[in-house]
């Protein structure tokens, strides 16, 4: 199956439903092939991909790690990489991995010298998730954006075949799902908590049917859904220990801490503390992590936010209000009810 993808000024063609080799066999590929990929992928997938071509020897790939690969070092040595080929080469670039691979391949082709077309192949939900955001960022340093472009690739190709094998990551998959429900559909996210109530089904239920939902929320609000969150998230980074925080721990209790701030200054008819209790039941580490200073990181909240743009307000659950940002009593509100939220959930 295939869907017409628009965002903004861009857009592109979401293919699903069919495994990557399967589309393959429909095409009339003759031009060189540029696959980028983290290790993970080449390892497993390198091979069945490369038998699947008639022109075996037209192919290259460049391995990234299993990382955050979209760093301005790895850009570097990818145009270091790409002066193999002759100026004005026409190119099929595939972007196959995880989220840093969609910025890097997406922001590689929009700005080579190359004749170049771009495919994407996201390998989870979250890599699905930013396939479908134009936004390409390459960053200096664990999360500072040096350079950005927009960029959607001629074709997204999401082979649930693959996608379906990443099951430790499904967990930072399902905040997804989550935060479209909070920007973008109430509806959607009470489904969410009928059918994943627990750690059990979310781990043993498929995300697959959810994908039309997910790219129709992503083109009315991409922008909105990415973000949400990323001001708290970013904080992290900048307080003390925050490196001992994995980047998906960092986003999720910057969606919480988002959540709760907002519920602070709307009335948003929501039950914030079922909506925890929930979370732990799906086995997300809800307590505040100790070696992370509380004030501390307020503090870098504040001062980041002197430096961003206004953050998204919600009205309702799934009703965008405005944009603001956060003051200091608003904060210190906000920390003291997330600790009380947890404290009754645990009892104390």
């Amino acid at each position: 199956m295939e869907l017409s993808y628009h965002y903004q000024e861009e857009h592109t063609t979401i293919f699903y439903g069919e495994t990557f080799v399967s589309q393959l066999k429909k095409e009339a590929i003759n031009q060189p092939i540029l696959f980028l990929t983290n290790q993970r992928y080449y390892d497993l997938y390198a091979e069945k991909m490369t038998q699947s071509f008639p022109n075996k020897l037209a192919i290259d790939w460049y391995i990234c790690g299993n990382t955050q690969c979209n760093q301005l070092s790895e850009l570097h040595s990818l145009l270091s990489f790409a002066q193999r080929y002759p100026e004005n080469q026409a190119l099929l670039v595939i972007g196959f991995g995880n989220e840093g691979i969609m910025d890097l391949a997406g922001f590689f082709q929009k700005h080579t010298y190359l004749q170049s077309t771009l495919w994407l192949i996201p390998v989870s939900i979250r890599s699905m998730a930013r396939a479908l955001n134009p936004q390409r960022d390459i960053l200096h340093g664990p999360n500072q954006s040096a350079l950005q472009t927009t960029n959607l690739p001629e074709r997204i190709i999401y082979d649930r075949t693959i996608s379906e094998k990443q099951i430790e990551g499904k967990q930072i998959d399902f905040l997804i799902f989550i935060c479209c429900g909070l920007v973008c559909d109430h509806p959607f996210l009470q489904n969410l908590y009928k059918n994943y109530p627990n750690r059990e089904k979310l781990f043993n239920r498929p995300f697959a049917g959810m994908l039309e939902e997910i790219i129709y929320f992503y083109q009315e609000d991409a922008e909105q859904v990415s973000n949400y969150g990323k001001l708290f998230e970013q904080a992290f980074y900048l307080t003390e220990n925050g490196h001992l925080l994995s980047a998906s721990m960092k986003k999720f209790l910057g969606i919480l801490m988002q959540l709760v701030w907002n519920s602070e200054i709307k009335t948003l008819s929501f039950q914030l503390k079922n909506f925890f209790i929930w979370l732990q039941h799906l086995g997300y580490p809800i307590m505040w992590p100790e070696e992370i200073p509380k004030m501390g990181y307020l503090e870098n909240v504040l001062l980041l936010a002197e430096k961003s743009k206004k953050i998204l307000v919600l009205e309702k659950i799934g009703i965008i209000d405005g944009y603001q940002l956060p003051n200091e009593q608003e904060l210190l509100k906000t920390m003291a009810s997330y600790e009380r939220i947890v404290q009754e959930i645990r009892g104390i």
